[in-house]
């Protein structure tokens, strides 16, 4: 015990218990800070499934999991896409099953998923500056219900969900996707968000 050094000590025969400190936390608005708002993947891991995972396994996975999302992998467990949680139990998994003449429960993660191409990110950096706010105008004027975080190199380190913003500051959310295709202009027409 050589590598020790002793801590000085006090007489506490007159102490009385401290107070019990309740650690409140403060009420959180769209001018409260994005970075309050961030999912860090350095600091949880998230959900990660493969794209030819199934619907029902995705699902069991989110609720288990209390998650608002799945990030979907190629099979070089590369970042394709992301899945919401309530993409998953949408009306929109049907009829994507029909239109492409199969059942719902053969429909994959990569028939559902918002291909990466299709989000959009900001730096880390740049929400460290901004606030919740800044942060939802930015998804609402893309179109998209989550917004991907990147480190200076560029990597995907995070992501802000809408709807996790919206449950959290009890707020409806109005984001429309934005159609990239003919197939998502359609899809809008049959099923709008």
């Amino acid at each position: 015990m050589s590598n020790f050094k002793e801590l000085r000590t006090q007489n506490i025969s007159h102490g009385v218990i401290a107070s019990t400190f309740e650690d409140e936390q403060p009420l959180i608005d769209l001018t409260s800070p994005a970075l309050k708002v961030v999912n860090n993947f350095t600091q949880k891991t998230p959900i990660r499934a493969q794209h030819e995972t199934t619907i029902a396994q995705a699902l069991k996975q989110v609720i288990a999991e209390h998650s608002d999302y799945v990030l979907v992998t190629d099979d070089e467990n590369k970042l394709i896409g992301i899945v919401s949680s309530a993409d998953l139990q949408s009306a929109k998994i049907t009829i994507i099953a029909q239109r492409l003449n199969t059942t719902r429960g053969e429909l994959s993660l990569r028939h559902i998923m918002t291909p990466i191409s299709q989000l959009t990110g900001v730096s880390m950096q740049s929400l460290s500056y901004a606030c919740i706010g800044d942060a939802l105008q930015t998804m609402e004027h893309q179109g998209n219900m989550f917004l991907l975080v990147t480190t200076a190199n560029n990597e995907i380190c995070g992501l802000v969900s809408a709807r996790q913003i919206a449950k959290t500051l009890h707020i409806p959310v109005h984001i429309t996707p934005i159609a990239h295709s003919f197939s998502d202009v359609l899809e809008s027409v049959e099923h709008p968000h």
